[in-house]
């Protein structure tokens, strides 16, 4: 929750106004029958009954667990092109769960949700447009 202003500012400029926090998104997603597509992911975006867009996320995020998410973006990056691997950017806590909060706004863009790879890369491209690699 340390990064709470940063991730509620993202909501707003991609019209998630609803962000909330649970201990644990692991017992979240159970108890709410929400599949994860990773099972270390640290937040999920959700549409609720209302068709009100919602962002879940875990209250503590160990580095562990963004250790994992960037891990994997190099692995799928690393399919499409060995040279501009975009993880090594992602050198704080901030930028990663930034990542991760783009990552899942990037499921609800048509043409790309479901494209991990496409995914990634509007990601990493809203990013860029937001200035967060500049820091």
């Amino acid at each position: 929750e340390d990064y709470d202003d940063i991730l509620r500012r993202l909501g707003i400029e991609y019209f998630i106004h609803d962000v909330g926090y649970v201990s644990s998104l692991m017992s979240w997603s159970k108890e709410n029958k929400v599949d994860l597509s990773e099972p270390y992911q640290p937040m999920k975006l959700m549409t609720t009954q209302d068709n009100v867009l919602k962002m879940v996320i875990q209250s503590e995020v160990s580095e562990e667990m963004l250790d994992g998410v960037i891990t994997n973006l190099a692995i799928r990056w690393s399919l499409r092109n060995n040279i501009a691997d975009p993880s090594a950017k992602l050198n704080s806590v901030k930028k990663r769960l930034v990542f991760c909060f783009l990552k899942e706004c990037a499921g609800t863009v048509k043409n790309i949700g479901g494209d991990e790879l496409l995914e990634d890369e509007w990601a990493v491209n809203s990013m860029e447009k937001l200035g967060l690699f500049n820091e």
